[in-house]
């Protein structure tokens, strides 16, 4: 087997606030050290908590909740409807059970998505609790 090198990345894991740096290398090759990096599609760091990659989801399904808004705009509340489930939804789900979020600023994070979907599939554009519209739809809530 072949590694790519110029791939290849230091990820130290420590609770430790002043870890001990050592240098790596690969084939004489010495590898950068990174605070965080992408596997598998989801973020690790160096303390392996999902705040990062919380962060990163919720940036993304918003990206992709603005553009369904910016074209699906004057549509059917079915065609926004199956637009989140099939574009914002799997982004917000993809493997939680891995990286399931259990503090509040990271579930909040999270719902705070959900919110403007729901606001934007029922054409309710008011800045009113959003708990009950995600109550009324059941394909809201994420497990």
């Amino acid at each position: 087997m072949e590694f790519n090198i110029p791939k290849c990345v230091h990820l130290p894991i420590t609770n430790k606030t002043k870890p001990r740096l050592h240098s790596y290398s690969l084939y004489g090759v010495p590898l950068f050290t990174v605070s965080s990096h992408p596997y598998l599609g989801k973020k690790l760091d160096t303390k392996l908590t999902w705040a990062n990659h919380i962060t990163d989801i919720a940036s993304k399904s918003s990206n992709v909740l603005g553009m369904n808004k910016r074209t699906l705009g004057p549509c059917k509340h079915d065609v926004k409807e199956t637009a989140y489930n099939m574009l914002v939804r799997p982004k917000l789900e993809y493997a939680s059970p891995i990286w399931n979020p259990h503090t509040t600023t990271q579930i909040k994070h999270l719902e705070k998505v959900q919110h403007c979907a729901a606001r934007f599939v029922k054409n309710d554009h008011r800045r009113q609790t959003a708990t009950t519209d995600l109550n009324s739809h059941p394909w809201m809530t994420h497990s």
